[in-house]
């Protein structure tokens, strides 16, 4: 398998992705924390887990398309 990096659309392809699961992700924590239900994961954690993943796809993106 050939080790080639994202371009710039697949870059923003991933990124629109990644946001869109991050805001529905986090709020359904919030959703049940207001309903007085434990969750697994805190406010705030698919948010730095999100960034973590889009630093990692910045890196691997060609230098020219990089932020």
């Amino acid at each position: 398998m050939s080790k080639t990096k994202f371009n710039g659309f697949e870059k923003y392809f991933i990124q629109t992705a990644l946001s869109h699961a991050v805001q529905e992700a986090e709020a359904d924590v919030l959703a049940a924390k207001s309903k007085g239900k434990r969750s697994l994961y805190g406010p705030g954690y698919f948010t730095m887990v999100g960034n973590e993943i889009l630093d990692k796809v910045n890196n691997m993106t060609l230098k020219k398309y990089q932020d």
